[in-house]
């Protein structure tokens, strides 16, 4: 029966998210933004949050033993997991850490040579700015505090603001995650292979836990990242074991064409080796090669002297058609589902929705409701109406795309970088066609369009899925994503701001370089439509099309579409290689011993993961004790 048996959320569960989500903030600004090290919302498993689980985990078992009534139940210990998650997302390496920056540098950033004050002057939302010079410049000089007047009352405005945006943007995508929720877990059954180890620590770690193969595989991931550790505070002393991605030069010495094919990084991250484990072996396949597979059209491409004919970015814009392919096969295949939906939104019979983590109904509301809300944001911004609509349906197309690609192989790691919707528009319609105003508020939303390693519609339906998997209350768990969303906005700005106002050489403003060059460029240069770009998108597109077809026609085709579209980012480089290696244990394993060696071997790859996780993730928790970057087993 619907809604039956379900296991509470009690009170207790939100304080303890409510509080560890400030800490969790301060302590990703320090590590990502001051320390420039661990960066811990770059991989799809974010290891800042598993560490706080495994430790509320561990303390909930001597609370359980003391005083069971208080002990958190294992749908609380998932919702205290998806908090921290959302929270980290909202303020990590792609979402506000680059937006923050942005708010002031349109002023700091400017000087005789750039002309940015005359450029930019009437074609930036100033309302969504801090336009103290006072406040930025004690920003970006340091010595200073957040909490004098002169410097917290500009940022009251434009942090509220964006704050309002950002928590409707998610929840607009949360609203699309509650209509594709039962069609990719009952319908399809997606494995969803990052939530199986906070799900393992949440339900049963005994079954994973407790046996010699992890603790063997447990303890020699944890003694790398303890011997590293001592090797950054003690160099001279102790050795280094070298797991961490490293450039290798093998084919840029040998001259055109072969030096397109750029530096050849290897890394051997235990971590990344077990979460491969996760991962459906084809796709393990495909994303290592498929990586070979980009590299070599860089290769083959200067081999024909065409580099220059091509747009800077054509292997990204090949990636942004394939996941907008990925998002239209999923509307494809979940096409039977969507009618259902849509016949219990609009005639309210069919498709029960009393497990959903909203009703059907409501759930399309929040989507019409939210997407108009953005709109209405960016059109009185200085967004023209039709960009706007266009802007917003790219970002979705993309977010869905994001979504099923975790939801179904999981990858360790995965980005899109500089492949947004800003970068589509201006190469599908041109710059010339824009306005001034358009252009500078889709510069603005550079700062949640980076890249996209730490996605909130992702680690959304993948908390969806955890409280599916533990019987949570749905509605609950959406009350404590929003709510992890909103606070997570507050407090990430307020440990950025607090970070970069306290340091003695300021605020660091690397990220906002970028944008604001660009958008002097498209003011000074307009830019036609690139037709070569339609080229590219297609290319993309039509190869994740008809990929499936492919393996139709030849069964045994290892190829995977997905792996296609992931392997082409910046994030692959760290992580081809352990993906290798775990993809030749997995295949060996599986091939010799069936799915019951799989499952034998299942705790020491877990192990792998949890050893780096909890031993390098304490080396980056202690940098906040010792307030200065410590060793990091991550990137």
């Amino acid at each position: 029966m619907e809604g039956k048996n379900r296991q509470p959320i009690r009170i207790h569960c939100f304080l303890l998210g409510l509080v560890l989500i400030p800490i969790n903030c301060y302590w990703i600004m320090q590590i990502e933004v001051n320390w420039y090290a661990g960066h811990p919302t770059t991989i799809s498993l974010f290891f800042n949050a598993m560490l706080f689980m495994v430790l509320v985990a561990i303390i909930n078992g001597g609370v359980r033993f003391l005083l069971p009534k208080l002990a958190f139940n294992s749908a609380e210990l998932v919702t205290i997991y998806a908090m921290v998650c959302m929270a980290s997302a909202m303020g990590g390496h792609d979402m506000i850490q680059v937006l923050t920056p942005m708010l002031t540098f349109h002023q700091y950033g400017a000087n005789p040579e750039n002309n940015y004050a005359e450029l930019f002057s009437g074609n930036l939302p100033e309302q969504l700015l801090v336009v103290s010079e006072d406040a930025i410049r004690n920003f970006h000089e340091g010595s200073s505090s957040l909490y004098l007047p002169e410097n917290y009352r500009p940022w009251i405005r434009p942090v509220l603001l964006w704050t309002g945006f950002l928590t409707v943007l998610v929840f607009t995508t949360m609203c699309l995650n509650v209509l594709f929720l039962k069609e990719w877990t009952q319908n399809e059954r997606l494995t969803f292979p990052i939530v199986e180890v906070p799900l393992t620590i949440a339900t049963d770690p005994g079954r994973i836990c407790w046996n010699s193969r992890f603790f063997i595989a447990f303890g020699i991931a944890a003694f790398i990242s303890t011997v590293n550790g001592l090797n950054h505070l003690y160099p001279d002393d102790v050795p280094l074991i070298p797991v961490r991605w490293q450039r290798l030069r093998l084919f840029i010495d040998l001259g055109r064409p072969w030096d397109a094919f750029g530096e050849f990084p290897v890394s051997w991250y235990p971590c990344v080796i077990g979460l491969s484990y996760l991962m459906p072996i084809d796709l393990m396949f495909s994303c290592w090669f498929f990586f070979f597979v980009w590299r070599f059209q860089q290769v083959f491409v200067s081999s024909l002297g065409i580099t220059p004919l091509l747009p800077a970015d054509y292997i990204n814009q090949q990636a942004t058609g394939a996941y907008m392919a990925i998002a239209v096969g999923a509307f494809w295949i979940g096409r039977k589902h969507l009618k259902e939906v849509w016949a219990k939104v609009i005639y309210q019979k069919g498709l029960p929705d009393g497990d959903e983590p909203l009703p059907y109904r409501v759930a399309a509301a929040g989507v019409l409701l939210g997407f108009s809300a953005l709109v209405g944001f960016s059109n009185w911004a200085g967004l023209s109406l039709a960009l706007s609509l266009a802007y917003f349906l790219v970002y979705l197309f993309l977010a869905i795309g994001i979504a099923r690609m975790r939801a179904t192989c999981g990858p360790p790691a995965h980005d899109l970088h500089f492949a947004g919707p800003g970068e589509f528009l201006s190469q599908t319609i041109g710059t010339e066609h824009m306005d001034g105003q358009s252009l500078g508020v889709m510069t603005l939303f550079f700062g949640f369009n980076r890249a996209y390693r730490g996605h909130p519609m992702a680690h959304s339906l993948e908390a969806f899925r955890l409280g599916q998997q533990t019987n949570a209350n749905q509605r609950l768990m959406f009350f404590a994503q929003l709510l992890a969303v909103f606070t997570g906005c507050i407090c990430a700005f307020w440990a950025l701001v607090h970070i970069g106002y306290d340091n003695v050489d300021g605020a660091k403003y690397g990220f906002a370089y970028r944008p604001y060059a660009r958008l002097a460029r498209w003011l000074q240069y307009p830019q036609e439509v690139n037709w070569l770009s339609y080229l590219c998108y297609a290319a993309g597109f039509i190869v994740v099309m008809l990929m499936p077809l492919l393996k139709v026609l030849w069964t045994g085709l290892p190829f995977h579409p997905i792996g296609y579209a992931v392997s082409s980012s910046w994030s692959m480089q760290l992580v081809w290689l352990p993906i290798m290696i775990g993809w030749v244990c997995k295949l060996s394993i599986v091939k010799y011993l069936g799915g019951r060696g799989y499952r034998h071997f299942l705790p020491f790859f877990v192990g792998l993961i949890l050893g780096d996780y909890v031993v390098g993730g304490m080396w980056c928790l202690a940098s906040l004790a010792v307030g200065r970057g410590m060793y990091a087993f991550w990137y």
